[in-house]
């Protein structure tokens, strides 16, 4: 290690006799490259912050997307004698609860804890909905400890059977 050491002071020593302004030179690019270096480090930085940065709002993007329950079917009007339910998943979800309202919110019925995404309306339920008349509908998605970690707007819905 001593042999090295010596021998890297003989080259300097030979590049300072034809070069005097070595040690300046020397001096600047040891200060240019620790700037660099720097500047190269912040910059890993601030890129590893950004991905950061991007993976959470895209992760919040997602949970938002998970408390939002998209109804599928009936929409609009009903025309079959059975009324079946149809939503998508929400996968914060372990199960669901389907509620019928009137047009004043007023709750007509609301079912059983359900674990599938569709669920048919009781015979006894649907006889008892008016012909022309609107109704509104909603699903509501619980967590396994009972909590309501999602939810669907209500869907209007014209009985014509």
């Amino acid at each position: 290690m001593a042999r090295v050491r010596e021998h890297v002071r003989a080259i300097e020593r030979e590049i300072m006799e034809e070069f005097p302004e070595w040690p300046q030179w020397k001096r600047r690019a040891r200060r240019g490259g620790m700037i660099a270096l720097a500047l190269g480090l912040g910059g890993i930085a601030l890129a590893q912050l950004l991905g950061w940065l991007a993976q959470q709002a895209e992760m919040r993007r997602q949970q938002e997307r998970a408390r939002v329950i998209q109804l599928i079917s009936p929409v609009s009007e009903v025309r079959e004698e059975v009324v079946e339910f149809v939503w998508r998943p929400s996968p914060i979800a372990d199960h669901y609860v389907v509620e019928l309202s009137d047009v004043q919110y007023r709750l007509i019925w609301r079912s059983p804890p359900v674990k599938e995404v569709e669920l048919r309306l009781p015979e006894a339920v649907r006889r008892g909905l008016q012909r022309g008349e609107r109704y509104l509908w909603q699903v509501r998605g619980f967590d396994a400890q009972g909590n309501e970690v999602a939810d669907s707007s209500f869907e209007e819905i014209l009985i014509l059977r």
